[in-house]
């Protein structure tokens, strides 16, 4: 039997950086947030935060997230509304052409809900996002 890999349609998210990520919407509860998360050792680690309307502030964290290791999402908050890429504002909507987005959505009872988008030319598509544990130390 062949090993099973992970398709490339799946986003792996360690599961100590979804929850930094809906912590950080959640200290927000009445406004958006809105950031990069940057990789550090080829894993999705750090969450870069720019305001969610200012490109230049945007394109500064791209910036830096790409000299630290690399862009593996632009990340966005939906205090009010379902983790969908509707009415974004349009700095964020212009990076999610280039990068995957992810969305936290607050409006939910009980659990946080966080969905994956990529943009094709017919518009955002859903990618399958699994939480999985961070690799340990040997």
């Amino acid at each position: 039997m062949p090993d099973a890999q992970p398709s490339t349609d799946v986003l792996l998210l360690p599961r100590t950086t979804a929850i930094a990520l809906m912590h950080a919407a959640q200290l927000s509860p009445d406004h958006p947030i809105a950031g990069v998360l940057a990789l550090r050792d080829d894993q999705p680690a750090d969450l870069i935060p720019c305001p969610t309307d200012s490109k230049e502030a945007l394109d500064a964290a791209c910036s830096r997230a790409a000299g630290n290791g690399g862009i593996f999402a632009i990340y966005y908050s939906r205090p009010t509304a379902a983790a969908e890429p509707e009415d974004l504002p349009s700095p964020l909507q212009d990076a999610a052409t280039r990068h995957p987005l992810l969305i936290v959505s607050l409006n939910t009872k009980g659990v946080l809900q966080t969905r994956a988008w990529t943009h094709t030319d017919t518009g955002f598509v859903e990618r399958e996002l699994t939480a999985i544990e961070p690799p340990t130390a040997a």
